[in-house]
């Protein structure tokens, strides 16, 4: 029995080291990512600007495993709106430094905020998050509500998220989870954006990516603490909050999305009645690439 649990702990480790040395080093991802960087306290930040000189500002936050490029194909329509748009990337992901140390709610918070101060922002600006994004979003309106003008989430996490039963057991688990993460999470993820379901092209671009990201050392240990120290989180306080502060609302929900379920809609409704809600029959969680011009569209219709 001890043989065995020796060759057992022996097989894990051995395959964990094999693992992370086939991981592509973090240097490689940020020669190739355009725009510009900013250090902050805990490390690089990559950020691009989008757009006029001037002009009302709205932040993007994007979600858990998808980097800043997620927006691409909404940035120009928003420009088209008069918007000069701001998108970076969090850490762990994209052109951000890979951070040591737990990714909560303060952590992240502390990474918008100093940017924002880096590039001289004191207005207030329009923030959209998408699906963790959107928890982001909301958190950052809690924190400092004399700086937002509004929020536009997509598909918001904090109200409900199905993760899946791989990524849930790698979250609760310790120790184990990190095995799963790292030696079974690139395989999951690959099976995930190995095939595209749509005619769209951006979607088989950015699924390449997304592969890609989630093969450069320390991704997927961020995703981890991500969904450890910040998902975890339940944000129907901070909403109510929203509500009180009286902080324009607009959401947009994918009635095909199986990870933040449509469902999530009632439970705001109720915490948040003046919040706007529009809800694409046909989308799921991928809506700000695949259906950016109804987006763009719902954001102009309800100004």
């Amino acid at each position: 029995m001890i043989w065995l649990l020796f060759i057992l702990i022996t097989a894990m480790a051995g395959s964990y080291l094999l693992a992370h040395f086939t991981l592509a080093p973090f240097a490689d991802r940020k020669a190739i990512s355009p725009g510009q960087f900013v250090r902050l306290q805990d490390g690089e930040t990559h950020f691009e600007w989008h757009g006029p000189a001037r002009g009302p500002i709205i932040v993007c936050i994007h979600g858990l495993t998808t980097p800043s490029y997620v927006f691409t194909p909404l940035i120009p329509l928003l420009i088209d709106q008069g918007y000069r748009v701001l998108t970076y990337d969090l850490y762990g992901r994209g052109g951000s430094d890979r951070v040591e140390g737990d990714q909560t709610r303060e952590f992240f918070m502390r990474q918008l905020r100093e940017l924002l101060a880096s590039q001289g922002i004191t207005d207030r600006v329009t923030l959209l998050g998408y699906s963790m994004g959107g928890a982001l979003a909301v958190a950052r309106a809690v924190e400092a509500p004399d700086t937002v003008n509004r929020l536009i989430l997509l598909a918001p996490a904090g109200l409900g998220v199905e993760m899946g039963r791989f990524y849930t057991l790698a979250s609760r688990l310790p120790v184990l989870g990190d095995w799963m993460m790292e030696v079974l999470g690139p395989l999951m993820v690959y099976w995930k954006y190995s095939r595209t379901t749509t005619d769209d092209p951006f979607e088989e671009k950015i699924n390449g990516l997304i592969r890609n990201d989630m093969r450069v050392e320390g991704t997927l240990e961020a995703v981890l603490s991500s969904q450890r120290n910040f998902l975890s989180e339940a944000m129907a306080e901070d909403h109510l909050l929203v509500a009180k502060m009286g902080i324009p609302l607009l959401v947009m929900w994918g009635e095909l999305d199986t990870t933040i379920p449509v469902e999530a809609l009632s439970s705001l409704q109720k915490i948040n009645p003046k919040a706007r809600h529009v809800v694409f029959d046909w989308a799921d969680h991928r809506m700000p690439y695949l259906w950016p011009d109804d987006i763009a569209a719902a954001i102009e219709a309800n100004l």
